[in-house]
């Protein structure tokens, strides 16, 4: 279980968590590999630390984006490393 603390303390582009509908993702090497990143001055690194969920919904219509999270709790998705669910306590 991560804390909301820790995942505030991966804040910058270069160590960025992110929440997910309560899963936590390291997400600093997804940058480049992103197809919308900088679209409208959108970047992964503006949400760093931060719940994401609602962003995520917002901008992820089909079921692609998530998928690729799905995969990446068993490390198979490029760029995106699952660090494990959120401790909401």
């Amino acid at each position: 279980m991560v804390t909301k603390e820790e995942v505030a303390k991966h804040s910058t582009r270069d160590d960025c968590w992110i929440i997910i509908h309560g899963k936590v993702f390291d997400v600093s090497k997804f940058h480049s590999l992103h197809p919308g990143e900088g679209i409208n001055d959108q970047y992964i690194a503006d949400h760093a630390g931060k719940d994401c969920s609602d962003l995520f919904e917002k901008f992820h219509s089909s079921d692609e984006p998530f998928e690729m999270l799905e995969k990446s709790e068993d490390g198979k998705q490029e760029g995106i490393k699952y660090i494990g669910e959120l401790d909401d306590e």
